[in-house]
C-alpha cells in the first residue's frame, strides 16, 4: 500500500512538468523528501487539532510531542530550589566528676606509696649429716605419737556406742536432759485448710505439691463454678473463665513432664532460620502423657490443624500468684487429647500425648506461654526462676 505523501508528490504536476534529467533522483534523496513531506502533514495535522482544543484558563500546560514534554520537565527540574540541610547531631558532651572516681568524697583519691622491698633471707641447710643419736629420738617420737592417737580414737569409740545414762553421775540425770518433755514422740499428719504438711511435736513440713493437688470433690467444686460461666474468647489475654480463673490461684509450677529428671529440648525460644519460635520444643518420645504447668482451666482445643499450625492443641489458662498465664501445648498425638473447653484440672490431670501433628518435624511437644499482654515469653528461663529446674541435654 502507498503512502498518501508518497502518491501525492508522483502524481504533482510540476513533477511531471520538470524536465527528465531533472527527475532522475536516487534513493536517498527521495526517502528525504519522503520525510520532509511526512513532517510537513505531521504539523499540518497537529496544527489543525490545536485549532480545535479549547485552553481553559489555570489548566495545565499541552504538549503536542513526547519530547516537548520531557524538555519541559527537565526545565522544571533544574529550576527547583534546592537547599541542603545542616546537620542536626551533635556529639554529646560527657562531663565526668574527678572526686566521684575516688572514694566517694571530696577529695580526690589518694595513691599509697610504694613499699620498699624487705631483704630476702637465705637458710643454707648444715652440711654435716644428722648423727645417729638424733635419728634415733625421730623414730622413738613418732611412735608415742601414733600410739597417742590410737587411745584418743578409742576412747571416741567408747563414749559415743554408750547410752547416755552410762556417763551420767549417779546422784541422777543432767539437768539440762530433765528439762525436755517426757512421752513418745509421734508423727501424724495434719490438715490446715489447703495445704497439707507433716507435723512431729513442733517441726512442721510442708508439701507444696500436695496442696496442689485437688481431691475429686475440690475438683467437682471449682467445676461448678466454670460449668456456670460462659466461655470468653482465648486470644485477649483475660482469662475465658474469669470466676472460676480467680479462685485457682496457685504457687506451684512443674514442667509438664514432671517425672523426667532430664527433659530433651531440640529447639528454645527466640529467632532460628525460620522466623521467631515463641516457645520451646522438647523432645521426651511420642506417646509421652502431657500434664499442665499448673492448675488452671481449659480455655482452647484443637482437634485437628489451627491456623497457626500446631496441630492437636490444649490452652490452659492459669493463676500465678494472681498473674495471668496461659500455656499452650501444641502438636499432639491424635486423639489422645482428654480435657475439654471449661475444664479445670490440676497438676496430675493428663491433657494428652506427645505427638508430630500440624507444621511439624518430628515427634515433640510445643510449650508456649503467654502473658497478659498476650506476649509470648520464654517458658524454660520462667520455668527456673521458679525454681523448676530443667535439665536438658
Amino acid at each position: 500500500m502507498t503512502h498518501p505523501t508518497r502518491r501525492a508528490l508522483r502524481s504533482s504536476p510540476e513533477g511531471d512538468a520538470r524536465p527528465l534529467q531533472s527527475q532522475t533522483v536516487t534513493r536517498r534523496a527521495a526517502r528525504q523528501q519522503e520525510r520532509a513531506a511526512e513532517a510537513i502533514a505531521l504539523t499540518a495535522s497537529e496544527a489543525r487539532a490545536a485549532e480545535r482544543v479549547t485552553v481553559v484558563e489555570g489548566s495545565a500546560q499541552l504538549y503536542t510531542t513526547r519530547r516537548a514534554m520531557r524538555d519541559a520537565a527537565t526545565q522544571v527540574a533544574r529550576e527547583l530550589p534546592v537547599q541542603i540541610a545542616e546537620p542536626t547531631f551533635t556529639a554529646p558532651l560527657i562531663t565526668v566528676d574527678a572526686p566521684s572516681l575516688g572514694n566517694g568524697g571530696d577529695q580526690l583519691p589518694g595513691v599509697r606509696a610504694p613499699r620498699a622491698l624487705a631483704p630476702r633471707v637465705i637458710r643454707t641447710a648444715p652440711s654435716a649429716p644428722p648423727t645417729a643419736v638424733r635419728h634415733g629420738a625421730r623414730k622413738l617420737a613418732q611412735k608415742i605419737t601414733a600410739g597417742g592417737a590410737l587411745l584418743f580414737i578409742g576412747s571416741l569409740v567408747v563414749v559415743t556406742s554408750l547410752p547416755a545414762q552410762a556417763v551420767q553421775s549417779p546422784g541422777g540425770i543432767d539437768p539440762e536432759v530433765a528439762q525436755m518433755s517426757e512421752g513418745v514422740q509421734t508423727l501424724e499428719g495434719v490438715n490446715a485448710e489447703t495445704t497439707g504438711y507433716f507435723q512431729r511435736d513442733d517441726i512442721i513440713v510442708n508439701d507444696q505439691i500436695a496442696a496442689a493437688r485437688m481431691s475429686p470433690g475440690e475438683l467437682a467444686a471449682y467445676q461448678a463454678v466454670a460449668d456456670s460461666e460462659v466461655a470468653g474468647p482465648s486470644y485477649t489475654g483475660d482469662p475465658a473463665f474469669p470466676q472460676v480463673w480467680g479462685m485457682l490461684q496457685t504457687g506451684v509450677v512443674q514442667t509438664p513432664f514432671p517425672s523426667l529428671d532430664q527433659v530433651p529440648m531440640s529447639s528454645g525460644f527466640g529467632y532460628r532460620p525460620g522466623g521467631f519460635h515463641g516457645g520451646s520444643d522438647f523432645i521426651p518420645g511420642i506417646g509421652t502423657d502431657v500434664r499442665p504447668i499448673a492448675n488452671g482451666v481449659v480455655s482452647a482445643v484443637f482437634q485437628g490443624n489451627n491456623p497457626g499450625g500446631g496441630g492437636y492443641s490444649v490452652f490452659i489458662d492459669h493463676n500465678i500468684d494472681g498473674q495471668f498465664v496461659q500455656s499452650w501445648y501444641g502438636h499432639m498425638l491424635p486423639g489422645s487429647i482428654t480435657v475439654e473447653v471449661g475444664q479445670v484440672v490440676d497438676i496430675t490431670t493428663i491433657i494428652g500425648q506427645v505427638g508430630n501433628s500440624g507444621r511439624s518435624t518430628g515427634p515433640h511437644l510445643h510449650l508456649e506461654l503467654k502473658n497478659s499482654d498476650y506476649i509470648s515469653f520464654d517458658p524454660v528461663v520462667w520455668l527456673q526462676s521458679r525454681e523448676m529446674h530443667l535439665e536438658s541435654r
